[in-house]
């Protein structure tokens, strides 16, 4: 039995991960030891936007325990790797901001309409940056919305003029 705080790694030949339509199963067959099988799980990176492939954290959906973390799902067996990426994008879909077109404020909200690889999209913001944006790294921002919906800008400084000077304005940079 393993400790509360204690990390149990999964190892790929251990795992076989499997879609059921919008569901993720797990089973885990370690060496030596029977199968286990995990009806629903859930995923999450212990890294979403700077290594999104290392340090993967397997969860029971029932519970939300942790069964395990995968240290590099790129390891796993073609068809789990295809069943993982496809739960991945599902969960981490981030459009990547290229161009902020207009931000406005009202009622301790930002109204935010941008220009993204998915293309045209408006979102909403609390006005609260420090609890809502995260600086990955110089120039590079994580915008979070009130949906909890994830927008990137990788780097601030290739942004047109117009989009510098809103960034700066209204994530107080």
């Amino acid at each position: 039995m393993a400790k509360a705080f204690e990390v149990i790694y999964l190892q790929p030949a251990d795992v076989h991960f499997e879609r059921h339509e919008d569901t993720l199963s797990l089973t885990v067959t370690p060496e030596n030891a029977e199968a286990v099988y995990y009806p629903r799980v859930v995923l999450r990176s212990c890294f979403p936007v700077s290594k999104n492939t290392v340090f993967l954290s397997v969860r029971d959906a029932t519970d939300d325990k942790e069964i395990g973390i995968i240290e590099d799902w790129t390891k796993l067996l073609v068809e789990d790797r295809d069943a993982v990426a496809t739960e991945l994008n599902m969960h981490y879909f981030v459009p990547q901001i290229h161009r902020i077109l207009d931000v406005k404020e009202e009622l301790g909200f930002l109204y935010w309409t941008v220009e993204t690889d998915k293309g045209l999209q408006e979102f909403v913001m609390r006005n609260s940056v420090i609890r809502y944006t995260r600086e990955v790294s110089p120039g590079h921002w994580l915008l979070i919305d009130v949906n909890e919906a994830r927008y990137e800008i990788s780097d601030l400084g290739i942004l047109d003029t117009h989009s510098q000077k809103l960034a700066e304005r209204f994530l107080s940079i």
